[in-house]
């Protein structure tokens, strides 16, 4: 492998996920993509970080989507 297929360039993170360039910034800002690392001025995300984000993220859906799927309990009184 070589270095352009470790890490992309925020364009093509935004590529990935169907988003605008400065959207993804925002979430990176809000904390809630992946941090970037920085290789001299320019940032790149990890494609091994960004893999494992979104296979958490899958986790924690998959996870809600099941509880959905549980049968729902009366509150007693």
């Amino acid at each position: 492998m070589n270095f352009e297929t470790l890490y992309l360039t925020v364009d093509q993170c935004a590529a990935r996920y169907s988003i605008s360039k400065r959207h993804f910034l925002t979430l990176v800002t809000r904390g809630d993509m992946p941090q970037p690392i920085k290789i001299g001025t320019c940032n790149r995300w990890s494609i091994r970080v960004l893999e494992e984000f979104e296979a958490e993220l899958l986790d924690k859906n998959s996870v809600a989507f099941e509880m959905t799927l549980q049968p729902c309990r009366k509150r007693r009184k």
